[in-house]
């Protein structure tokens, strides 16, 4: 299979085929195949087309889906975060000392509390870390948000809505500006990048 992955790479996606849409692209893909109907692999006796009419014979896929994610089992540090595979991802703020279950997959990680799925994260990185997973304790110490990872994550990913600022916004005016230390670096989850800018 690989082998055959490689071939078709060499003689029909090299160079790199330029088109305006996928559409496009998946049409000039079924060109492709059509020509390789014909042709054998190594010694066979049949041909690529003749194998795949017999396709249908196969037996069915199972009902079942099938799990193709790696499964973890983190404890929630102290600062609302876990460990999984050497990299640190955030989960809400309520968790803190509790076991949880992962699924990772590709480039999506999801937690469980049982059976309630409590975070979504996608893509890589050493520490992935969602806003909204800090809201509940922004609610009670909004001074920890300003030179936070989180909140340096929420504005170069374009997350930090309007929404965040009238929350914080409110959380400031209820119980002032002054609810951290002026070099806070980790109380209640996050962190502290005061050389990072905001």
């Amino acid at each position: 299979m690989e082998g055959q992955v490689g071939y078709f790479r060499r003689n029909y996606l090299t160079p790199v085929s330029k088109v305006q849409t996928l559409e496009e692209l998946n049409l000039r893909l079924g060109q492709c195949e059509e020509r390789e109907a014909g042709r054998r692999i190594g010694s066979r006796i049949r041909s690529i087309g003749q194998d795949f009419a017999q396709e249908p014979h196969l037996l069915p896929l199972p009902a079942d889906p099938f799990e193709t994610a790696m499964a973890f089992h983190p404890r929630v540090g102290r600062y609302s975060r876990i460990t999984v595979k050497m990299c640190s991802y955030s989960v809400p703020a309520r968790f803190i000392d509790r076991k949880v279950t992962v699924h990772l997959a590709g480039d999506t990680l999801v937690v469980f509390d049982g059976r309630q799925e409590i975070a979504r994260l996608a893509g890589r990185g050493l520490e992935r870390l969602a806003l909204d997973h800090y809201l509940e304790v922004l609610l009670h110490k909004p001074g920890v948000l300003d030179r936070s990872e989180a909140l340096y994550q929420a504005r170069v990913e374009g997350t930090f809505t309007a929404a965040h600022e009238a929350f914080w916004a409110m959380a400031k005016q209820q119980l002032g500006e002054d609810e951290a230390p002026p070099l806070w670096s980790g109380c209640c989850s996050c962190t502290a990048i005061s050389s990072t800018p905001t």
